[in-house]
């Protein structure tokens, strides 16, 4: 395999796991999706710790995941990240905003921030599910955009234009996600009561630390 293609495969490879991470924040699971899970493959022989302690918990609770699944992850859904019938301090809000502004709230600078760096690649206009551009699951799916595009790059133009790519893809990743995720997911893993929820917290932290090690790797 040469370059060109390996890193295509990379970048295909980042950009369906960022889309998968995405939709797990961003709505309950479904049926199908659980279908769909419970047949795929996680690598154990990874070498962040987070990410192959998270893998293996997800692979448990999917092998022996009780009479009604679905309904436990609806109810912890809405517990850990809606705050649904909980005490102040028991929720992990999926908010930039809410980990990086001083009052915690939503809707703040970090949420200005990415609204501007959405509408430069055209997206957002008139978009329902950007009224709350900074969640995580929206966060995750620019990745998986970034990904996208860096693939159209390498089809159509030079390596400079790939490292460029690149170069957005890590600022991204460390002003927008590794500034807050880390947080957020150990509160995941505090306030969760399903293994399947406690697992997300840890594969979404050990995998963004792992996909910035490979952009490091990939810059240089």
């Amino acid at each position: 395999m040469n370059k060109k293609s390996e890193y295509l495969k990379l970048m295909a490879n980042r950009e369906n796991l960022y889309r998968f991470l995405g939709r797990l924040y961003r709505e309950e699971v479904d049926q199908i999706l659980l279908e769909k899970m419970k047949v795929m493959g996680f690598s154990m022989e990874c070498c962040e710790t987070k990410l192959r302690e998270g893998y293996e918990m997800l692979k448990g609770y999917l092998e022996d995941c009780g009479g009604d699944p679905l309904t436990d992850l609806a109810v912890d859904y809405a517990k850990v990240f809606l705050g649904a019938g909980i005490a102040e301090g028991s929720t992990a809000f999926p908010y930039e905003s809410v980990y990086t502004s001083q009052k915690r709230i939503m809707m703040q600078e970090a949420r200005d921030k990415v609204m501007v760096i959405y509408l430069a690649k055209g997206l957002g206009k008139d978009e329902e599910k950007f009224k709350f551009e900074d969640h995580i699951s929206l966060e995750l799916e620019f990745m998986a955009f970034l990904c996208k595009e860096a693939q159209y790059i390498l089809y159509t133009q030079n390596g400079l234009g790939f490292l460029s790519c690149l170069k957005e893809q890590m600022d991204f990743l460390s002003e927008h996600l590794l500034n807050w995720i880390p947080k957020f997911c150990a509160d995941v893993e505090r306030h969760a009561d399903t293994e399947f929820y406690k697992a997300l917290g840890k594969i979404t932290n050990g995998y963004l630390n792992l996909d910035c090690n490979i952009l490091k790797n990939l810059m240089n």
